[in-house]
């Protein structure tokens, strides 16, 4: 199947889930704190994205450039599409809180752009839920530590080890991965981007193959 036709899937897919099963954002308010955390981790005043920005409450906060694919219509990412997003281009990027709404391979794809729009150098904070994500009302997902909602949502909590050895393995040796010493989130690391490298571009915009809303929740 071509990509196109993959996205088309899935816009239909999302365009057809009830209201009352559709998820909401997360990263409203209440993440502002997190965010004063996460600039705090890098080292420079330098160019900043948030990949997954939610509501852009967060990253208004730390004046950072967004990347969010289901934007509410109060709110105007800098991009809505990854593949719009130059490779090795942000000396910081943050990601709180979406690997662990996303599907197996969605996620990977989601690492492998984080790793590709970093600049050499750079920092790059990554943080999700943890076992907190099976006091949800739902089912088992299909994954360790994981559960589809009732609202027929994603979520795969995460260890902090666990996180950094699936980053680290999904990256490979041209970064180094490190579970942030500053906890942020049930699990929190940073990736540093030793040198340039070519990724392949597209991330969070793969074919829904196990029927779960891609969007993410609070």
């Amino acid at each position: 199947m071509s990509k196109t036709k993959g996205l088309q899937n899935l816009i239909k897919y999302l365009s057809s889930i009830p209201k009352s099963a559709s998820q909401k954002t997360q990263l409203g308010k209440s993440t502002i704190p997190t965010y004063e955390k996460v600039k705090k981790e890098f080292p420079s005043d330098a160019r900043i994205l948030d990949y997954g920005a939610g509501q852009g409450l967060g990253a208004k906060k730390i004046k950072a450039d967004t990347f969010e694919p289901f934007p509410k219509k109060d709110f105007k990412p800098t991009f809505k599409d990854t593949k719009e997003i130059p490779s090795s281009s942000y000396e910081n990027v943050s990601s709180l809180n979406v690997l662990n709404v996303l599907q197996q391979n969605d996620r990977k794809k989601a690492v492998e752009e984080i790793g590709r729009i970093l600049k050499p150098d750079g920092p790059a904070i990554i943080s999700t839920r943890g076992m907190d994500v099976l006091n949800a009302k739902g089912t088992k997902g299909i994954e360790p530590m994981s559960i589809v909602t009732s609202r027929g949502t994603y979520q795969k909590g995460f260890k902090p080890q666990e996180l950094k050895d699936y980053v680290q393995e999904v990256l490979g040796k041209n970064f180094t991965v490190d579970v942030l010493k500053n906890k942020i989130g049930a699990a929190s690391i940073k990736i540093k981007k030793l040198k340039s490298e070519k990724m392949k571009v597209g991330g969070m915009v793969e074919k829904n193959t196990y029927n779960y809303n891609t969007q993410r929740t609070i």
